[in-house]
């Protein structure tokens, strides 16, 4: 008889609950090394950062600018997947009360 595989508990570490949008909405991504800003779906969010969907797997620093509107963000991008990254929005996180 197999034995059944052990399923990982996971901890949710996310600081802010997410809403999820499923690309209804974009952003710019702006690498800051001279290319042109990548526009992204937006997947989730929260106040404290987003899950992007990349129009390519392409190469990108940790560091980088997220651009929603006229608005500019010092970010970081914390995990990736294939074209999926979650992104941190390190400003945004003081002061976050539940």
């Amino acid at each position: 008889m197999k034995a059944k595989p052990q399923v990982e508990e996971y901890e949710d570490r996310r600081q802010a609950p997410r809403v999820a949008v499923d690309g209804r909405y974009t952003v710019h991504l702006d690498p800051c090394d001279g290319r042109d800003a990548i526009v992204c779906p937006v997947l989730d969010f929260s106040v404290t950062g987003l899950r992007l969907k990349l129009p390519e797997d392409v190469a990108l620093p940790s560091d980088v600018q997220i651009l929603i509107g006229n608005l500019s963000h010092n970010a970081r991008i914390v995990w990736r997947k294939d074209v999926v990254i979650g992104v941190d929005l390190v400003d945004e996180h003081h002061d976050i009360v539940y």
